[in-house]
């Protein structure tokens, strides 16, 4: 496959940095209140509000919630590959299991990539997988017995991962979050259409409810 035009990692994070620090800059000088004038009294301490300040706004939130996706299908990929090393899910063909370790290291790539955009515009980088879904998708690794289990469970990380990215992409206007989503829907089409050719089923099947795309909503941030 021509990869030529893809544009490289550097310069993905490079267009994103300019575009999410300005946001990230906004919001951080509305935190911080006018001086008062010289001689004025002193202001009464601010009232406490119970409700936390987002930490993503604006096209961060997308990118957060990419970062956050891109990590659970790495960890979800990693606890497939325990189970199918300690035997739970039966034999499983060492073509499974070298699927699910090369799809899963390139999601923690993906991971790494988005993460880049939001660190470079001084926001915090996403930490571990904070999805509404992450507990019903665990749960539902945790039900496979079967190497074919593992990967009807692979289609549906797949197309949620796809689907997502693609969903932010067409919201996105900066230049480097737009990019990067790019590149990485590809991934997960190519990483799709494997796991159909593994299983035998024609490429373009549907997933299940659970391959669809995950709203800003689904971000526990």
């Amino acid at each position: 496959m021509t990869t030529t035009s893809r544009p490289s990692r550097r310069r993905v994070l490079g267009w994103g940095a300019a575009g999410l620090l300005g946001a990230g800059a906004l919001a951080a000088c509305s935190d911080s209140p006018p001086a008062p004038p010289s001689g004025a009294p002193a202001a009464a301490p601010p009232t406490t509000s119970t409700t936390p300040r987002p930490a993503y706004v604006g096209d961060q939130r997308g990118v957060a919630l990419c970062a956050a996706l891109s990590g659970l299908a790495a960890s979800l990929y990693a606890g497939a590959v325990l189970a199918a090393n300690e035997g739970r899910v039966g034999q499983v063909p060492a073509v499974v299991t070298s699927f699910l370790s090369g799809a899963g290291a390139q999601h923690t790539e993906h991971a790494a990539a988005w993460n880049a955009l939001l660190t470079a515009a001084g926001r915090p980088a996403v930490t571990g997988t904070p999805l509404t879904v992450e507990t019903e998708r665990r749960a539902t690794l945790g039900r496979a017995t079967a190497p074919t289990d593992l990967l009807s469970f692979a289609v549906d990380v797949e197309a949620s991962v796809g689907a997502t990215v693609l969903a932010r992409a067409g919201e996105f206007t900066d230049a480097g979050a737009a990019a990067l989503a790019a590149t990485v829907a590809p991934v997960a089409a190519m990483h799709g259409a494997t796991v159909a050719f593994l299983l035998g089923r024609p490429t373009g099947i549907a997933p299940s409810p659970a391959g669809a795309a995950l709203g800003p909503d689904a971000l526990i941030a």
